[in-house]
C-alpha cells in the first residue's frame, strides 16, 4: 500500500477517535457530576436518566454530522462508484474502510431499539442519509435492520424494510469487493429476516416475502410478490395464492 493511502487511513482513524472523544465528553461530564455531587435533591436524581438520554441524543447527532460530513468526506471516497476493487490495492483498502465507516453511527442508533417507531420512521433512514443513503418520503426501516453500503442503496417513497433484514450494495468475491447499486422502488415491502444482495432491483409496488433472499443482480418486476431462497415469483400483488402456487 502506498504512503498516501496509509496516511489517509491513519488520519481517518485519528479524526474518528477525536470526534468520538469530543462527542461523549459532555455526557461523561454529566455522569461524573451526577455521581460525585451528593447534595443533589431527589428530583434531580429521578430526572438523571432523562438528562443522560438527552445528552446521548445530542452525542449521536453531533457524531453523525461531524463524522460523515467532515471526517469521511476528507479522508475516504465518500461516493463509491460501481465496480470491482481488489483487496490488496490502495483503492480496495480505502473502499473497505469506507464500507464500514457508518458502523459506529449505526451502533449508536441501536440504543434506540426500545423506541421502535422513532427508530424505524425517523432515526435510521434520516441518519443514514448523512452517509449517502438515497431515501424517499415515508420510508420505514424496522428495528435491527442492516443497511450496508448506504451510498449504493436507494429506497423509494412509502417503502417498508422489515425487521432484521439485510440490504446491501456490495459483496466480497474473488478477493475483491464488488460494488453494485441496489434499488428498491416506491411502495415496496422487504419482509422480515430477508436478504437483498447488491445489484438487486425492486419494481414499484413489489414485495419480497419474509425469510427470503435475493441473489446478486436479481430483479423483481413491478407489482409482483416473490418468496423463497433464492426468491422466485409467487403471484401478482393483490391476487390470492392458490394451493398449487404454495406447493411450488
Amino acid at each position: 500500500m502506498s504512503l498516501s493511502a496509509y496516511i489517509r487511513i491513519l488520519v481517518y482513524f485519528l479524526l474518528t477517535g477525536i470526534v468520538l472523544i469530543v462527542s461523549f465528553f459532555p455526557e461523561g461530564w454529566l455522569l461524573y457530576y451526577l455521581v460525585t455531587t451528593p447534595q443533589l435533591d431527589v428530583i434531580h436524581y429521578l430526572l438523571s436518566p432523562l438528562y443522560l438520554f438527552i445528552a446521548y441524543c445530542l452525542t449521536v447527532l453531533f457524531f453523525g454530522i461531524v463524522h460523515s460530513q467532515i471526517v469521511v468526506r476528507l479522508t475516504l471516497p465518500f461516493q463509491i462508484k460501481p465496480g470491482k476493487y481488489p483487496h490488496h490495492t490502495n483503492k480496495g483498502r480505502l473502499v473497505a474502510i469506507r464500507l464500514t465507516a457508518d458502523g459506529i453511527f449505526k451502533s449508536m442508533l441501536k440504543v434506540f431499539t426500545f423506541l421502535p417507531f422513532i427508530w424505524g420512521i425517523f432515526l435510521f433512514p434520516y441518519g443514514l442519509r448523512l452517509y449517502g443513503l438515497k431515501c424517499g418520503k415515508n420510508v420505514h426501516i424496522a428495528t435491527r435492520t442492516y443497511v450496508e453500503t448506504a451510498g449504493l442503496v436507494e429506497i423509494g417513497d412509502n417503502s417498508f424494510i422489515g425487521y432484521n433484514s439485510v440490504v446491501t450494495g456490495h459483496a466480497n468475491e474473488d478477493r475483491s469487493i464488488v460494488v453494485e447499486p441496489t434499488k428498491i422502488g416506491k411502495d415496496c415491502l422487504v419482509g422480515t429476516y430477508s436478504i437483498v444482495a447488491c445489484g438487486c432491483e425492486f419494481g414499484d409496488g413489489s414485495t419480497l416475502g419474509g425469510m427470503s433472499g435475493m441473489l446478486k443482480g436479481q430483479k423483481i418486476p413491478p407489482n409482483e410478490v416473490w418468496i423463497g431462497l433464492p426468491a422466485k415469483f409467487l403471484r401478482k400483488r393483490g391476487e390470492k395464492t392458490s394451493n398449487t402456487q404454495r406447493d411450488k
